[in-house]
């Protein structure tokens, strides 16, 4: 296979990558980690990515009364990341990404009288670098990757406390940093596409700190203990014919390392059940060169629901669901140092109900995704 030809076939996984890894796979999850660029064959590289989501899952409760009592908003994620070969066997790769986030509003009459959280958005931003060392083994190249990221975490809530309190809305904000580092390897054949990789992302522990209240009740301080969860990731891809590359990824986090979410204050702790278990990803996908300029891609995902089931199979307390998807992507390459890529990702989840009373029929996830890279 012709280099230009591989070289485009890795730049469309990456621009499929930057959609169908993201728009929340499960449990809090943004952007995840995403370190496709360390690969890159260009001595220097650069890219930038931005993707929006629009999740329509609407929540309803009919022990309630009729009309939806929660929904997910739209988001914004990004990934920016620089690469350099630093020796001609070691490359090192800077980024800064979002693995974490989600954004929850409910109906304020539904909130106060369930004892839910009516507004929530965590946001998150990860710092990292990360390398790779490779050798020569056999026909391929094998290497061993590492790097360290330092993270931030952002929560703003908001809530009415139940009668026999007055309807007041009350504020929680809080934020915090924590450290995380990853350990891998791969191994490639540039000749036929080749390229497996495994990499494991260890869990980031976060001390949060802001204030609670402020409006019924005095302002005063709060905390919080979280754990963002460890996860493993197979990445696999291998030219299959002239122009052609079959790819495909499998994932496993560890949500179940999350179950309720407290807030500490002096005035009246606040408590979130999230109930999650472990998640997985699946993807696989080809991607065809039709120019020397233009690369295609299509490829199928399946998420696994991340809400705990009981006994019965009920969920005990989550509306996440399994999510079935396709996604298309291209990449254009008008010159050897200059690239344009992005995606479309729609995908279905799946109708259910929880042990709360609450139900959903099937909703979508549609996303859209741009990215620029220069090389040189």
């Amino acid at each position: 296979m012709a280099r230009s030809h591989l070289h485009a076939l890795m730049l469309a996984a990456c621009a499929a990558s930057a959609t169908t890894g993201m728009a929340q796979a499960g449990g809090l999850e943004a952007n995840g980690y995403n370190w496709d660029l360390l690969f890159d064959p260009a001595t220097y590289v650069g890219r930038g990515t931005l993707t929006h989501v629009t999740i329509n899952h609407d929540i309803a409760n009919p022990g309630f009364g009729p009309g939806t009592v929660a929904t997910s908003s739209n988001r914004l994620y990004y990934n920016f990341g620089f690469k350099a070969d630093l020796l001609d066997n070691a490359s090192c790769l800077v980024s800064v990404q979002n693995p974490w986030g989600t954004g929850i509003d409910r109906d304020a009459v539904y909130g106060r009288a369930t004892g839910q959280i009516l507004r929530e958005r965590l946001t998150s931003t990860d710092i990292g670098a990360t390398c790779t060392y490779g050798f020569n083994v056999g026909p391929g190249v094998a290497s061993i990757i590492g790097g360290l990221s330092a993270q931030q975490l952002d929560y703003q809530a908001s809530l009415v406390l139940p009668a026999p309190y007055p309807a007041a809305t009350e504020y929680i904000s809080l934020d915090g940093s924590g450290l995380g580092w990853r350990l891998g390897a791969a191994y490639e054949v540039p000749e036929i596409a080749l390229r497996v990789s495994a990499i494991y992302n260890a869990a980031v522990d976060y001390d949060l700190e802001g204030s609670a209240y402020g409006t019924l009740f005095p302002n005063v301080g709060a905390t919080a203990d979280v754990t963002m969860p460890q996860s493993f990731e197979i990445k696999a891809q291998t030219g299959i014919a002239p122009r052609w590359l079959a790819l495909g990824s499998i994932k496993w986090v560890d949500w179940s390392v999350i179950d309720v979410l407290t807030v500490n204050n002096s005035v009246q702790p606040v408590s979130t059940t999230l109930a999650y278990e472990d998640g997985w990803s699946v993807s696989a996908g080809v991607a065809h060169v039709l120019t020397e300029e233009l690369t295609v891609l299509g490829s199928l995902n399946w998420d696994k629901g991340t809400s705990q089931r009981n006994d019965a199979g009920v969920l005990v307390a989550g509306t996440q669901s399994d999510r079935y998807g396709i996604s298309l992507g291209a990449a254009y390459r008008p010159s050897q140092n200059f690239e344009l890529s992005g995606g479309v990702s729609y995908s279905l989840i799946s109708a259910d109900s929880n042990a709360l009373g609450e139900t959903w029929g099937t909703g979508n996830v549609l996303a859209f995704s741009v990215s620029a890279k220069a090389s040189f």
